[in-house]
């Protein structure tokens, strides 16, 4: 079998057709999806990432706020600065793990991300005030955990294919299991230690070192030694014709990726002699195949339904041809750029965040909109998480009982095993193309503002309980629906780019958020206009998501009537 596909491949059909060449080395090239197999460990894998990142995202500002408040004699608005630099660094350092992990694989940049983590939680404890807290635990923890987070999401599309959506909805529970897990481990550890707020950040980095054990069991997919060899035999045969016609200096077209990829590498490791000699024409070979089969390469990589549900969403989805042209010519030329043995880090990294901001999509309300969107619900979005717990005592000071501390960190624990559930539906709503996903983020998102409209009116202990439900059916439909949202509106061409940009505007949100609902309550002495502010941002956030359709619509009419149109030659 293997035999027949080497003599089959070898055959150029056109000689010194680059189309037709890179056509052969993409049947060749594409590594099959296995969906399943060893794809389960990375599924498990990527599950431990995300116990470990939201775990301590999601509850270490409750934790540690009141013991930082009293080391350095802070207000909570100061205090909740170090925790919003971790929550937006996080996001913002996105576009930056994309970059990293495309150039060195999602296996090292975890690895990376775990051992920064924990080296902004060690140095945390020599800190003298709150400056340094700010350094090391805000934007070098948050960098750190969002090195582990993005590989942690993108990896699962390189093992899964149909059944993606179960992965993925498997893996994203890790986030729910989580915040569930480590709610109630933090108490236990601070009382332990007696509330040692430095003891407490040792405890932190141990926990973000777990996230080397996901980066080790990261493997990517390798191309099979037959693949290698019919690549190799390809270009190997494509490159004998361009000397034959004296066309050896000219370099493949940027558009053509596993082709221009293959001459850049050859040059690289020797120029076109390289194609004289087998083993080194398949080394190379072994070399760019691995790359282009990287997961960040793909359109979809940032998807979490299916393939099969993709094409049905792509089949709907509100795309120019004018969209698919530019995406195809900017995504392989930043693609060739990042990986490129001599391109530089750093000019990787600008290459590839060039690409990953679109401009364009900037120009369009619908975008903006959905940008605006994602802004205020990351403002509102941890301060639940944060400062639930003060109408938890607000509610006990007026009760006639005392709560443990088990009982306090029950809202939260129970929120985290909802929003499992509420996870695994939106998995579902992800695979089910006839479903409006920005419908159902729009309703899911005002119901989780409204809820948080009325916690200050809360005087019984099973109202936090309660608030759960409609919280945490909103948070996982934010966190699970917005890439569905950009393929339904944009089609897959924009997914990264878009998906990519929204992720800045959220960063930037969660920046704002805790620090601004403690200076609302710095100044109105309580949490209840805090509340009452950011749970209005949340309802507002989902309003501005109910007409995206409609706009998207009349973007694509205009767009279609202010299309160039091109002239056809009459025939003699």
């Amino acid at each position: 079998m293997g035999t027949k596909k080497y003599e089959i491949a070898a055959q150029s059909p056109k000689d010194g057709d680059e189309e037709e060449v890179e056509k052969k080395l993409e049947e060749v090239g594409t590594v099959q999806i296995p969906d399943g197999g060893y794809g389960w460990v990375i599924v498990a894998a990527s599950f431990l990432a995300n116990v470990v990142v939201d775990g301590v995202i999601f509850t270490a500002p409750a934790s540690c706020t009141p013991l930082l408040k009293g080391a350095f004699l802070s207000s909570d608005s100061r205090v909740s600065l170090a925790h919003s630099l971790m929550q937006g660094g996080y996001l913002l350092s996105g576009p930056l793990a994309s970059a990293l992990s495309i150039r060195y694989g999602c296996r090292f940049v975890t690895i990376v991300g775990a051992c920064v983590a924990a080296f902004g939680f060690v140095a945390s404890t020599f800190a003298d005030r709150i400056e340094i807290i700010y350094l090391t635990y805000g934007i070098i923890g948050g960098v750190g955990f969002g090195l582990m987070y993005l590989p942690a999401i993108v990896v699962i599309s390189q093992y899964f294919s149909q059944k993606r959506a179960f992965a993925t909805g498997l893996a994203v529970c890790g986030s729910g299991i989580g915040t569930s897990l480590f709610a109630n481990l933090n108490s236990l550890v601070l009382q332990y230690t007696d509330n040692n707020w430095r003891y407490f950040f040792f405890y932190l980095a141990g926990c973000s070192l777990i996230g080397i054990i996901s980066g080790l069991l990261y493997r990517p997919l390798q191309p099979t030694d037959a693949q290698v060899e019919q690549a190799a035999a390809i270009v190997e045969k494509y490159e004998k014709t361009k000397q034959i016609e004296h066309l050896e200096g000219d370099k493949a077209n940027p558009e053509h990726p596993f082709l221009a990829k293959m001459e850049q590498e050859a040059e690289h490791q020797g120029g076109d002699k390289v194609w004289s000699e087998h083993e080194k024409a398949k080394e190379v070979a072994r070399e760019v195949l691995q790359e282009v089969n990287n997961p960040l390469a793909k359109s979809d990589a940032f998807y979490p339904g299916s393939t099969s549900s993709l094409n049905q969403r792509e089949r709907t989805a509100s795309a120019s041809a004018v969209d698919k042209e530019a995406f195809l010519r900017d995504t392989r030329r930043s693609q060739l750029s990042i990986a490129s043995p001599k391109t530089g880090t750093f000019t990787a990294v600008k290459e590839f965040l060039k690409g990953m901001v679109d401009m364009e999509q900037m120009r369009r309300p619908s975008f903006l909109l959905l940008a605006l969107s994602g802004f205020l619900t990351m403002t509102c979005f941890y301060v639940p998480f944060a400062f639930l717990g003060k109408h938890v005592d607000r509610v006990e000071a007026h009760s006639n009982e005392t709560y443990t501390v088990l009982q306090k960190d029950m809202p939260i624990t129970v929120l985290g095993f909802v929003n499992i559930g509420f996870r695994i539906l939106c998995g579902r709503i992800s695979d089910s193309p006839d479903i409006d996903s920005s419908l159902v983020s729009a309703i899911a998102l005002m119901g989780a503002g409204s809820i948080m409209v009325a916690v200050p009116l809360f005087s019984h202990y099973w109202n936090f309980i309660a608030f759960t439900v409609p919280f945490a059916f909103g948070i996982a439909c934010f966190a699970a629906l917005r890439s569905v949202m950009c393929v339904d509106l944009w089609g897959t061409q924009k997914l990264s780019s878009s998906f990519g940009t929204l992720m800045l505007f959220m960063g930037f949100g969660a920046l704002l958020g805790s620090p601004c609902a403690a200076i609302i309550k710095d100044f109105s002495g309580n949490f209840d206009l805090s509340f009452y502010v950011m749970g209005s941002l949340m309802v507002l956030s989902g309003l501005v998501c109910v007409p995206l359709k409609r706009i998207r619509a009349w973007e694509i009419e205009r767009e279609t009537r202010t299309a160039p149109v091109e002239l056809q030659p009459l025939n003699a």
